[in-house]
């Protein structure tokens, strides 16, 4: 999950996925199954054409520490084609999905013949660099309940909507914190008011506060 209001510009739209089709195989997963491993090599672009993929690594203790997590129009793969890099995370389908997998070379077909695609992974690039290294950031920087406040008001911003789904393992994961400290860091928001309880996840109470707590914590609101 990102912290940008761009995040949106990462999905790929419809069309241009029709576009990729005829570039690639589409390959189905059962839930669970492993779709490439941390330090692969292999070269190409994946999309995510239907399900979810979750994106993470393993701990030290066996733990899966989930980066984020895809869906229909994400794509990865990208630093495999731009930089001859190997897979930095674990992709995984965390339910039934499908594929699309393009090897290098017809890749560099796709964006030789569809500039607009070129064009669009560069900037989803662009976006996916600037939401980790503010990530990054809010790491060094802030206490954990203004982390877990910043992806709230992300996935507001992403759904449009004040009720989020909110499972505690979840935002625990994608913290990086253990399970007590992420009840603990939203008790700490309803208490403030910034939230409210609700079955099955949290209602913003009131944006513009909500808003405002982010801008004096942490300095600046997500871009």
């Amino acid at each position: 999950m990102s912290y940008i209001h761009g995040i949106a510009q990462t999905v790929m739209p419809d069309d241009y996925l029709d576009n990729c089709m005829p570039y690639g195989n589409v390959k189905a997963y059962a839930a669970s199954a492993t779709i490439h491993d941390r330090g692969s090599k292999n070269k190409g672009l994946s999309i995510v054409v239907s399900g979810e993929v979750k994106i993470g690594n393993y701990g030290l203790d066996g733990s899966y520490q989930i980066t984020t997590i895809l869906r229909r129009g994400d794509t990865f793969g990208e630093f495999t084609l731009y930089a001859s890099l190997a897979r930095t995370h674990h992709a995984q389908a965390l339910t039934e999905c499908k594929i699309l997998q393009i090897p290098e070379p017809a890749f560099h077909s796709l964006v030789s013949e569809h500039p607009a695609i070129a064009a669009f992974i560069t900037r989803s690039l662009a976006i996916k660099l600037h939401a980790a290294l503010e990530r990054l950031d809010d790491i060094r920087r802030l206490p954990t309940h203004v982390q877990l406040a910043k992806l709230i008001y992300q996935a507001h911003l992403t759904s449009r909507r004040d009720f989020i789904p909110l499972r505690q393992s979840d935002y625990a994961e994608r913290l990086g914190v253990t399970v007590l400290t992420a009840h603990k860091s939203l008790t700490k928001l309803y208490d403030m008011q910034l939230l409210e309880k609700r079955y099955g996840g949290v209602v913003i109470s009131n944006i513009e506060r909500l808003e405002k707590f982010l801008k004096e914590s942490s300095s600046l609101l997500p871009i």
